[in-house]
């Protein structure tokens, strides 16, 4: 991405130009915009040994994805928040970690096939189909 944006740059381009023809943010452009290949070397390590706010749960995701591989990122998310309550991120941030541990240990989520079946059928008035998700007057 920055060396695109430098390429730009090079081009002609002003900030917003060059967002719309990245499809990125104006706010990443602006802030690769002005720094040197140096700066943004240090940028990466900063990254790289920054540690996460999701990091102190690792260990019990870890567990939860190994004992339960078709399990989701939103279970895991709501179980986190019955054990320690408020949680300081958002699910889509867990998603998103989850799918990197996910990558990094080699578990990918295993889908359970569910089985159907024709019911054979019935004369009018011995079947219903009912949600269970509705309820009304």
């Amino acid at each position: 991405m920055f060396g695109k944006i430098k390429e730009l740059k090079a081009l002609g381009l002003n900030k917003a130009q060059a967002a719309r023809n990245l499809g990125v943010d104006y706010k990443t452009v602006t802030k690769y915009w002005d720094i040197t290949p140096s700066e943004y070397a240090e940028l990466l390590k900063e990254a790289e040994s920054r540690t996460k706010k999701i990091d102190k749960y690792k260990e019990q995701i870890l567990e939860w994805i190994k004992e339960f591989r078709d399990m989701s990122s939103s279970q895991i998310y709501d179980w986190l928040k019955e054990r320690y309550g408020k949680l300081d991120f958002k699910d889509r941030t867990l998603r998103l970690y989850v799918n990197k541990l996910r990558n990094e240990y080699n578990l990918p989520k295993v889908l359970e096939v569910r089985q159907y079946e024709e019911v054979p059928e019935t004369p009018m008035g011995y079947q219903a189909q009912v949600d269970m998700g509705k309820y009304g007057f």
